[in-house]
């Protein structure tokens, strides 16, 4: 199977952003000194962009590598860089607005969390794409 269906990629875009919030809305609060409603708030907005750019560039990623082939460390990382590198670009006039920060300094708090994001991304990616293939071999197999 080379394409995801939509209740696959609501689900991994899903996954991967309530695992991101649960992780960022905490750290994010502790290290800009910020309360965690407020830091909550530009998180949230950012993850539901993010959602839905990662059903867009995911499905379009998967065009062009299939999900269900092997990915190596290039094409993993590609993925990781390719997603974030436009997520940062779509996401810094959102920063800097809410939380009331020049361009440079959403950049800089932007940058920091990519430090995050890019091995996170990764990770999360080969875990889904471990797991999702798993499951459909043994469902294949069962239904033999």
């Amino acid at each position: 199977m080379s394409h995801k269906s939509l209740k696959e990629r609501v689900l991994h875009a899903l996954g991967y952003e309530v695992t991101a919030l649960l992780i960022t809305i905490p750290g994010a609060a502790l290290i800009l000194q910020r309360p965690v409603g407020h830091i909550g708030i530009t998180v949230f907005a950012i993850a539901l962009l993010a959602m839905a750019w990662n059903m867009v560039f995911n499905s379009f990623f998967d065009r062009i590598y299939p999900p269900r082939a092997p990915r190596n460390f290039y094409v993993r990382s590609l993925q990781a860089i390719g997603f974030e590198g436009g997520l940062l670009s779509m996401a810094l006039p959102l920063t800097a607005w809410s939380m009331n920060m020049s361009l440079k300094e959403a950049f800089i708090m932007d940058s920091g969390l990519l430090l995050f994001y890019l091995p996170y991304t990764y990770l999360f990616n080969w875990i889904w794409d471990s797991v999702m293939n798993y499951y459909l071999e043994r469902r294949t197999v069962k239904s033999r």
